[in-house]
């Protein structure tokens, strides 16, 4: 768990201190990227919290996000069309649910743990 913290700490640091500037016309892609990026730690934690983590379904899930977020930047660039919000409201969803799903679980140890030691 430090190390997690640790790297968020400095992930954050290093955003704020690095003066990195993109073209704009990239930003659909970065935004796609980021909120893939999020979805897959979101869907690891949780798959991490039922025992069902594997780091090969994580790294296919990953990169199929990636890959699936910006085709659909690129396609929508193509005819013009925002279809990338798509992806946005996809990523946004299972972000949401795998969120409430970790909360679940962990409201229903709390309630196990307050029960077993009642008993």
């Amino acid at each position: 768990m430090i190390y997690i913290a640790a790297g968020i700490i400095l992930g954050i640091l290093a955003g704020l201190n690095l003066d990195l500037v993109f073209n704009p016309e990239y930003a659909v892609y970065i935004s796609l990227a980021i909120l893939a990026i999020l979805d897959t730690l979101f869907n690891m934690l949780y798959e991490n919290l039922c025992g069902d983590l594997t780091l090969f379904r994580s790294i296919v899930l990953l990169v199929g996000d990636l890959v699936f977020g910006l085709f659909l930047g690129y396609v929508g660039e193509q005819l013009g069309l925002p279809i990338y919000l798509a992806a946005v409201f996809a990523f946004g969803n299972n972000i949401y649910v795998n969120l409430r799903s970790i909360c679940d679980f962990m409201i229903e140890k709390y309630k196990k743990n307050k029960t077993d030691k009642t008993n």
